[in-house]
């Protein structure tokens, strides 16, 4: 099993009477991952001594030595609780580490981009889009109603004002003369009044235009609202680019002056490191320049909105939810910006397939390569499915067994080659095909389960007897 923290590990010690010397204790408090290392390193040495099998057990005190130069600069001594200096490998602790973790959190956690003004926007837009057509009804003016009432008193005056003008001059005797005039005097008002309807239809269709043109207006100003709240959360995003990119420059800086230092004090050269030698030297420093790569690339990808596959992801110490975060944050900015958002993915099917095959949508994924999982997001329903849920978990099951049947005959003819072909070598490439990869899921399982490092793992199968190019050949399978 694998422990979460130092108090963990102390009682499982104790519990399996494993002796720990203070510096394998200081490493252990340094990385839980070198802790769980040396404890299953332990624990298979003492299985090992257990049932009498001296190669192994020298085995695993070596690769345990191994494990100390590597990660700490040290060796146990003949039982393993000394302390001796050793600097057979280059040690390094990255001062910047904490920082680029949290450089590369904050940006990986950046979260995708809202808008504001969004809400705002859509009202006034549904507004401006759903407003009553222009209509005018005289009838319903306020203002016409004014100009009206003012035109008929006026009128009705007038022809008072002419009928009694009339009458005094004709010593109050009324004539035809008279209400003529009269009626002319109110005409005169009545037309005046009837010329007000075109230009008070004017004055309501300007205000309606006016209305469209505020609403207009408005939306406008939303949008630039929207457009600078975007571009200060991409600077933001772009500064904390930068700041790990700098960050990461320095980094790289000072491992290199360390390491080309180490270099001229001890005289070890890197081309002089065989191939086996150079995948074992995994030391601390290395790792944490593995990391640092393997994140560079991860966000590469990201910012192309294409997610790592699983070993850049597990090299680069992020987690699922943390690249969908950024992913989502990337395709919104695809998107504003006018690209489409999603990664292509490969494979072929037929589309409105009549049934669900199951086959023929794994295939293809497992061709898209690391490009798996977008694969099936954006090409299940080719397939037949209506729903993409649970269809990643069964492709990783597929995949498991499809791997498991190349991998037994890869397996087998290179232990055959090994073993010259003939003998107990050709009995494992023809009957022990199965054996190798049952050896190969027991390995994949007793990583899964204890949290092995790839030098726990070769330690345990050279303890079951498998040479070094058989072992090479399962953890390259795993």
């Amino acid at each position: 099993m694998a422990f979460k923290n130092m108090e963990e590990l102390e009682q499982a010690i104790a519990a399996s009477g494993q002796s720990w010397s203070d510096a394998d204790k200081q490493l252990a408090q340094k990385s839980m991952d070198y802790g769980n290392s040396i404890y299953t390193l332990k624990n298979d040495w003492t299985k090992a001594v257990q049932r009498g099998d001296t190669t192994a057990a020298q085995d695993i005190h070596d690769r345990t030595d191994d494990f100390r130069r590597q990660y700490g600069g040290y060796t146990g001594g003949a039982d393993g609780s000394g302390y001796i200096k050793d600097s057979t490998y280059f040690n390094y602790s990255d001062p910047y580490a904490d920082t680029l973790d949290k450089l590369a959190g904050d940006l990986v956690g950046q979260k995708k981009f809202t808008n504001p003004y969004q809400k705002q926007t859509d009202k006034v837009l549904d507004r401006y889009l759903n407003r009553d057509p222009f209509e005018y009804d005289l009838d319903t003016d306020p203002i016409w109603k004014q100009y009206q009432k003012t035109y008929l008193r006026e009128g009705q005056r007038a022809r008072e004002n002419t009928l009694g003008n009339y009458a005094a001059a004709t010593g109050g005797q009324s004539s035809t003369a008279a209400v003529n005039a009269a009626s002319q005097a109110q005409d005169y008002y009545n037309a005046q009044m009837a010329d007000k309807v075109p230009e008070l239809y004017r004055l309501a269709y300007d205000m309606w235009l006016n209305e469209g043109e505020q609403y207009a207006g408005q939306i406008d100003t939303l949008r630039g609202l929207g457009s600078d709240a975007l571009n200060a959360w991409s600077a933001n995003v772009g500064l904390l680019n930068d700041q790990l990119s700098g960050v990461r420059g320095l980094s790289d800086d000072l491992y290199n002056r360390a390491y080309n230092k180490w270099q001229a004090d001890y005289g070890v050269k890197r081309d002089s490191i065989s191939d086996t030698r150079y995948e074992d030297e995994t030391s601390y420093s290395r790792a944490q320049s593995e990391k640092q790569k393997a994140l560079a690339q991860a966000l590469e990808w990201m910012q192309q909105g294409v997610s790592p596959d699983s070993g850049v992801l597990g090299a680069a110490g992020l987690t699922g939810q943390e690249v969908q975060d950024y992913l989502d944050a990337v395709r919104a900015q695809m998107i504003a910006s006018g690209g489409s958002g999603r990664s292509s993915g490969g494979g072929s099917g037929s589309s409105g397939a009549a049934s669900q095959d199951y086959n023929g949508l794994f295939a293809a994924a497992k061709s898209a390569g690391s490009n798996a999982k977008s694969f099936i997001a954006n090409n299940y329903k080719k397939y037949g499915f209506t729903s993409q849920t649970g269809l990643l978990e069964e492709f990783e099951k597929w995949n498991s067994r499809q791997s498991g049947f190349d991998l037994a005959a890869t397996v087998g003819g290179k232990v055959a080659d090994t073993l010259g072909g003939s003998g107990s070598g050709a009995a494992l490439s023809q009957s022990g095909t199965a054996d190798l990869s049952g050896i190969v899921q027991k390995t994949r399982e007793r990583i899964d389960e204890s949290e092995y490092s790839p030098q726990a793992a070769v330690a345990w199968l050279r303890a079951q007897g498998y040479d070094d190019d058989t072992i090479q050949s399962i953890l390259d399978a795993i």
